[in-house]
């Protein structure tokens, strides 16, 4: 289990929490919420107290090498772990790249192309008005979305991707115009969800490359 990858977990939990919470807590919220995780943790230790002992590490780490993303304050004696007052770009640019581009290489990678991509679920997906629309970038988007969602308990409805040398770029003056425009999902975890439409989405890109 990549420590990159075990990032992005925290941030998820401690974004649906929406407090600060102690290490015992973080352990068992992560066991809770992403039980393949857990599953590879007793794999690898057998027992749980050596398993839990292992990742109590890892996170101390993230934590200590992420103070502009986490927090960690001392309360009781219990330190406790939180998200910091993060600016929104600093979120956008942590929650995309939780993956390294590293990650995402292997077999068949040389015939991928970094771009953005849109997908929702289909319990959100509505017809013919708004719903909620996550909007990211990767080097191999296919790949880069599966990783993202390996917990939720319906795969993931891609909703269309745009291939583009600058991804990281693309994606931010489309976060950044769907913001303006009011459209960010406000009480979701991270900053890339938007009540939206694809067909907005692809006439954003259009409009930000003036094709």
């Amino acid at each position: 289990m990549a420590t990159i990858d075990l990032r992005s977990k925290v941030l998820t939990v401690l974004a649906q929490r929406g407090e600060a919470i102690s290490y015992r807590d973080l352990i068992d919220s992560l066991w809770q919420t992403f039980p393949d995780m857990h599953q590879h943790f007793l794999n690898l230790y057998v027992d749980e107290k050596r398993a839990r002992k292992d990742i109590r590490i890892r996170l101390g780490m993230i934590v200590k090498n992420h103070p502009a993303v986490f927090t960690a304050t001392l309360a009781d004696g219990i330190v406790m772990v939180g998200l910091a007052a993060t600016p929104v770009d600093d979120l956008e640019d942590f929650d995309a790249d939780v993956v390294d581009d590293s990650d995402e290489a292997g077999e068949g990678a040389e015939a991928t192309l970094p771009g953005v991509y849109w997908y929702t679920f289909e319990a959100y997906r509505k017809e013919n008005q708004p719903f909620p629309i996550k909007i990211g970038r990767g080097k191999n988007l296919l790949l880069r979305v599966s990783q993202q969602v390996t917990a939720m308990p319906e795969p993931p409805l891609i909703l269309g991707t745009f291939d583009h040398h600058d991804e990281v770029s693309l994606e931010r003056a489309l976060h950044a115009v769907l913001a303006l425009r009011g459209k960010r999902k406000k009480d979701a975890p991270g900053a890339e969800w938007f009540v939206t439409t694809p067909a907005e989405i692809e006439a954003l890109i259009k409009m930000v490359l003036g094709n």
